[in-house]
């Protein structure tokens, strides 16, 4: 007889709910999945680095830059104008420090980032229609 840890097949589980959650979601939705997945890998990386995990901290720190490069992408400068700038300005700073978190000390550079981010997720959740 076999048990089947839980925790091992997390990662599976929040795959799964992902993909349904962007099956039909409309573009202001799958913001806000990026979002919600950008702040769970820097609360990973956070969580790592506070154990002084290098490793994982930093496959973790590379997520969460990816996402937010994406985020920057995705910007619409004609549409959004200054909005679109402002959002830009605050990607590429919290860019710059979830880059600058090389190593387990520097929790508070990453706490940091999902701090500035955090708040853009929130306002995007309120916007996002249903």
């Amino acid at each position: 007889m076999s048990f089947i840890s839980p925790r091992r097949h997390m990662g599976s589980y929040q795959a799964v709910d992902t993909v349904s959650r962007v099956e039909g979601a409309s573009p202001h939705q799958l913001v806000v999945i990026l979002f919600d997945e950008l702040l769970l890998r820097l609360d990973a990386a956070i969580r790592h680095a506070e154990r002084g995990e290098a490793v994982p901290m930093i496959q973790a720190r590379a997520r969460a830059s990816a996402i937010v490069m994406a985020l920057e992408e995705s910007l619409d400068f004609e549409k959004g104008g200054e909005l679109a700038l402002a959002l830009a300005r605050i990607y590429r700073e919290a860019s710059r420090r979830i880059n600058a978190a090389l190593s387990p000390d520097k929790v508070d550079v990453l706490k940091s980032a999902r701090q500035m981010l955090a708040e853009i997720a929130e306002a995007w959740k309120r916007i996002a229609p249903k």
